[in-house]
């Protein structure tokens, strides 16, 4: 997504799930300057990594009905990276990007959505010429479909954005580099998304 209008609707819909129903708590001392922003159009999800995102969304005729946003490096770093270690291949890989702020309005959640979002990321890593894709989850949900249908890798050790925090979430990764993997994917999403 490049027009403003929608990134403004993506960082909406991430305020709406992520701080609204799962209760993401902003503390003021976060390391990523993760904060809501009240504008005339609602609210929403910002931090300092907006500047090197590119947002991935799905829509339904004209209104955006799910969102995924892929980072680069900002300061040298992930947003991960300002919370907890990095695996060292991942830190270590100059085309690496992090996919974050996963987030469907509730009446898609049963929908292809999140497949459709999938399948434009693992596209994009195609045509960029490989990288690792990670990101963050909980496990067993979201963390099986990561690793059951999406094909990504599981990092075994949990960890906790803030000592404070409730649940532990993992690190899920996919190797960019494996092209026929990522074709593999791609068809097999293809094929899910022609059988709905």
């Amino acid at each position: 997504m490049a027009q403003e209008e929608e990134i403004i609707e993506a960082k909406k819909i991430a305020y709406e799930v992520l701080v609204k129903e799962l209760k993401w708590e902003l503390r003021a001392d976060n390391p990523s300057g993760l904060h809501v922003k009240n504008l005339p159009q609602g609210k929403m999800l910002c931090d300092d990594y907006d500047q090197v995102a590119t947002w991935l969304g799905v829509f339904d005729q004209n209104t955006l009905v799910g969102c995924l946003r892929v980072c680069s490096r900002f300061q040298g770093k992930f947003e991960l990276e300002r919370y907890h270690e990095l695996l060292d291949f991942i830190k270590q890989d100059p085309l690496a990007i992090e996919g974050n702020r996963l987030a469907v309005r509730k009446d898609y959640r049963q929908s292809t959505a999140v497949l459709m979002l999938f399948r434009i990321l693992y596209k994009d890593l195609l045509s960029n010429k490989g990288g690792y894709c990670f990101g963050t989850g909980f496990f067993p949900n979201p963390g099986k479909l990561y690793v059951n249908k999406f094909g990504m890798k599981k990092h075994e050790i949990p960890f906790r954005y803030h000592p404070e925090d409730s649940q532990e979430v993992y690190l899920y990764y996919i190797n960019g580099y494996d092209r026929s993997k990522l074709r593999e994917m791609i068809s097999k999403f293809e094929t899910l998304l022609k059988e709905r």
